[in-house]
């Protein structure tokens, strides 16, 4: 790990930000990558559009639109727990929030997916471009050597056009990229000790695959990522069931 990394404060911190404003251009965005780099340097840095909260919260001020949550901490794998849709796709943000006791980052949208942004773009993070979470996981990716990203999605299986979908606990993928050995063995974990039904795609099914996802385009040559759609009766049973919710999150992070 890099030097700067262990300069890091040791305790879990907050970040609820506005990204609508920084998306009206590129300079604006380099930015706030600026600003983040900085911060998480040094959580005593403040900037205009923060704010400051114990314990250690930091928001934007009210007259940014829209948002992005971000939670680090020095200790845990050096993984991001990612909820993208968390008002969309129910209870994916405390999947992700469990899944965040095995990594250093989480991150989650504070806005709807619909809501619009400034230049009238609907601020899904699974396509938004230049966002307070992709800033982030930009400069999160120069502290550390190699991490993962762990996008969490969640799917309704009467939606599915596929019988391998609509059967499907678990759609786990690469993006665009083929599958590769890693996923095999994370899907193989969830069948074998969790007796789920998970399937990889393109291999195994054919939707589901985040293969439009911004993911795709943005994400650091170190990062691995990993989308990952849940159906809605296995998301309620990782709610339920503390259980399966922790061994899931060990499938997930072998």
């Amino acid at each position: 790990m890099m030097t700067l990394y262990n300069t890091l404060f040791p305790f879990v911190t907050l970040l609820a930000m506005s990204f609508s404003t920084y998306a009206k251009e590129p300079d604006n965005y380099a930015s706030l990558k600026k600003q983040l780099s900085t911060w998480l340097a040094s959580s005593n840095v403040v900037y205009a559009d923060f704010t400051i909260s114990q314990p250690v919260t930091i928001t934007t001020n009210d007259k940014l639109a829209a948002g992005g949550e971000v939670k680090f901490k020095a200790s845990g794998k050096q993984c991001v727990a990612y909820a993208p849709h968390r008002f969309y796709d129910i209870h994916t943000y405390r999947i992700a929030l469990a899944l965040f006791e095995h990594c250093q980052v989480f991150l989650a949208n504070t806005v709807h997916r619909n809501t619009p942004n400034l230049k009238g773009q609907k601020t899904d993070l699974g396509k938004y471009r230049y966002s307070t979470t992709n800033a982030f996981i930009d400069v999160y990716s120069q502290t550390v050597d190699t991490f993962t990203i762990y996008q969490i999605h969640g799917f309704d299986a009467a939606k599915r056009r596929t019988k391998e979908a609509l059967n499907a606990d678990v759609i786990i993928s690469r993006g665009n990229k083929y599958p590769n050995d890693k996923i095999k063995q994370m899907s193989q974990c969830l069948v074998q000790k969790l007796h789920l039904n998970s399937v990889i795609y393109p291999i195994e099914v054919k939707e589901l695959g985040g293969a439009k996802n911004i993911l795709n385009t943005v994400a650091p040559r170190n990062s691995h990522f990993f989308h990952i759609e849940l159906s809605n009766t296995l998301r309620a049973r990782l709610i339920k069931q503390p259980t399966l919710m922790s061994q899931f999150n060990t499938c997930i992070t072998l």
